[in-house]
């Protein structure tokens, strides 16, 4: 777990778990972080945020499809970093996000990130 927040302390114990964020930057773990944000677990978060390094658009859609059938949450935030491309370059070049209310995708959008004099600039893509 790469971040945990909770609501209220009552000097003993932490009760209301509001958020859980993970994130991964390794390709072979993103199925991995997944389960980590949508396993079984004694308390369940509010709110969840995963960030993720994919290798391509197609991996993209099945890592959605899998958080589709086990996301159990009403309030969850992927986020998608991928060079769909084919460039070859030293950053991201899309970054996909996704929100959904378990089995549900409520939003998406995609935005697209350039390099301009050495500066990264992320702009939406007008419709998804």
């Amino acid at each position: 777990m790469d971040l945990s927040w909770w609501g209220s302390y009552d000097g003993e114990y932490w009760h209301d778990f509001i958020l859980h964020m993970e994130r991964e930057n390794f390709f072979k773990k993103d199925m991995e972080t997944l389960d980590k944000l949508f396993c079984d677990r004694e308390y369940t978060p509010i709110n969840i945020i995963g960030i993720m390094n994919v290798r391509s658009r197609v991996r993209i859609d099945e890592l959605v499809e899998t958080a589709k059938t086990t996301c159990k949450i009403d309030n969850a935030v992927l986020v998608f970093k991928t060079t769909s491309s084919g460039k070859s370059q030293p950053y991201f070049d899309e970054v996909h996000a996704y929100l959904l209310n378990k089995s549900e995708i409520i939003e998406k959008k995609m935005a697209f990130v350039s390099d301009i004099s050495g500066t990264l600039y992320m702009q939406f893509e007008k419709t998804l």
